[in-house]
């Protein structure tokens, strides 16, 4: 028996969206690792060079929930094979740029095509395979998204150490342009539908409200989140994306149909899919912190650390759709929002004496957790969707992935900075030379450090930085561990066993709960 006898779909059509997925999620963290030597090299600031990043960034937020549209409008191939060739053009002018101001555009081209590779590669695995073995397809789909972020700064830590920042783009080249010739050679031709009237409305208050609450989370953690520009920043996407809603909600045929959420699967599907992501990507944005500045690791070295959970949440999300075409999402995500819990929990007492295998194992047994919950809660609720709204659906649930995942990293940055600096500012009251005595009533007498002279000050105060510095680590783990258990209890409504929908284009059949 072939691969697509028993799946629906031929393993060279599963490996181009594989391959496809995988360059456009690496893509948007490999950048982070090489921002001082672009800096250097371009010759500009890191305000402007920042921008690399945030440009890719609010690109793919604001063009993904279009990608339904454009996926039913001229079919998931075209728009695939559209989105593969943007991607690698964008890559090889980044890779050729000779400015910040350069680099950032080709980024802008580059996220234009990586903003529709992921939801239509979903779109593709679900109109071509088979709806008892979705689970273990879309495992391995997951592969692409939970391992590329960990993966990138590896990757990128290497290139920019050793060799040139720029094949960091230029790798994609010859991967995307085989890929081409392999989408167009196996990948059915998935037919468009009727559409309808583009819906403008929509669009325009889509684009600027994700625009500015994109923009306004990256940007919070440095102006501050009581700035006016952040506050006007979050207004403006509040008007924005209410407007938006009504569109959609009073539109006959919307560029996103948020009445998918009336489907009690699919909406506790989102919820806890978007908890998870929050902490996923609030974690990977504190753990290298630490890593980085509380242990003084290389960007290399912390990579090869989180390399190992990486890898175990790869091998776990084939295993995890097996198990779900067999069981239902909800044992798996149970267990999976479990252990996902305790990693969190353990990670709150993280410090500076933690071993680096200590710092491995513990994050491994949180990346387990993901794996095993992951992929099962994204299928169970695309399962419970029409057909003909596969589409829409992909575009809607990677939409509330990206906003989640921006908001974890700037929450929990935020926390870290700022409970940091706060607990900072607690214990420098104590340590002035004029008010030396203070520091006892916090246990901490000057003659246990020795400390009879400025310069013995200054290295107290170096102690004490350090100690509000895990303290605002150990605080966004907190917020993790509670993101954690609040994921864990919207997967409970996500039903008692697995479902698909109706193979005609009525309804979706009713979960069990």
């Amino acid at each position: 028996m072939t691969f697509k006898d028993r799946f629906g779909l031929s393993g060279m059509t599963m490996i181009s969206v594989i391959l496809g997925v995988f360059m456009a999620v690496l893509d948007s963290s490999v950048v982070n690792v090489a921002i001082p030597k672009m800096m250097s090299v371009f010759a500009t600031d890191q305000s402007t060079i920042e921008w690399v990043v945030t440009g890719y960034m609010l690109t793919v937020g604001m063009l993904t929930p279009v990608s339904g549209y454009l996926a039913d409008r001229f079919g998931a191939k075209t728009m695939y094979l559209f989105a593969l060739a943007f991607f690698v053009a964008g890559s090889a002018l980044c890779g050729a740029a000779w400015s910040a101001s350069s680099i950032i555009v080709f980024r802008v081209i580059q996220a234009i095509g990586g903003a529709l590779l992921m939801p239509i590669s979903m779109t593709i695995l679900f109109s071509l395979s088979k709806a008892e073995k979705r689970g273990f397809i879309m495992g391995l789909w997951g592969i692409a998204i939970m391992f590329a972020p960990a993966f990138g700064p590896t990757l990128s830590g290497y290139i920019v150490q050793y060799l040139d920042f720029r094949l960091i783009f230029y790798i994609n080249v010859p991967i995307g342009i085989i890929n081409l010739f392999i989408a167009e050679m196996f990948i059915p031709k998935l037919p468009a539908r009727d559409a309808g009237k583009f819906d403008i409305p929509g669009f325009i208050s889509s684009l600027v409200g994700f625009f500015c609450l994109l923009y306004a989370l990256s940007d919070a953690p440095t102006s501050g989140w009581g700035s006016i520009k952040i506050i006007s920043l979050f207004v403006v996407a509040g008007i924005s994306l209410s407007l938006f809603v009504v569109f959609e909600l009073t539109t006959e045929r919307p560029m996103v149909d948020l009445r998918l959420f009336k489907i009690r699967a699919f909406l506790a599907s989102n919820v806890a899919v978007s908890f998870m992501t929050l902490g996923m990507m609030g974690a990977l944005f504190v753990l290298p912190v630490f890593l980085q500045n509380g242990i003084g690791l290389t960007p290399l070295q912390t990579g090869i650390l989180t390399m190992p959970g990486a890898l175990l949440t790869a091998a776990l999300m084939p295993i995890s759709g097996t198990l779900f075409d067999k069981i239902g999402a909800r044992p798996l995500a149970f267990v999976g929002f479990t252990t996902m819990l305790v990693g969190s929990l353990l990670l709150i007492n993280l410090n500076v004496n933690w071993s680096y295998f200590s710092i491995m194992a513990v994050y491994m047994v949180r990346q387990a957790g993901m794996g095993l919950s992951s992929m099962p809660l994204s299928t169970a609720g695309m399962n419970a969707v029409p057909p003909r709204q596969v589409n829409q659906a992909s575009a809607l649930q990677n939409t509330l992935r990206n906003v989640a995942g921006s908001m974890g990293a700037a929450v929990l940055g935020t926390v870290m900075q700022t409970h940091g600096s706060f607990s900072l500012a607690t214990y420098m009251e104590h340590i002035s030379v004029q008010s030396l005595q203070k520091i006892s009533a916090y246990g901490l007498h000057p003659s246990v450090y020795g400390v009879t002279n400025q310069g013995d000050m200054l290295r107290l105060m170096g102690v004490l930085r350090q100690i509000a510095f895990q303290n605002g680590v150990r605080e966004a783990f907190i917020i993790a561990a509670i993101v954690a258990a609040v994921a864990l209890v919207s997967s409970l409504f996500i039903g008692k066993k697995q479902v698909h929908a109706a193979s005609g284009e009525k309804h979706a059949v009713a979960v069990e709960f």
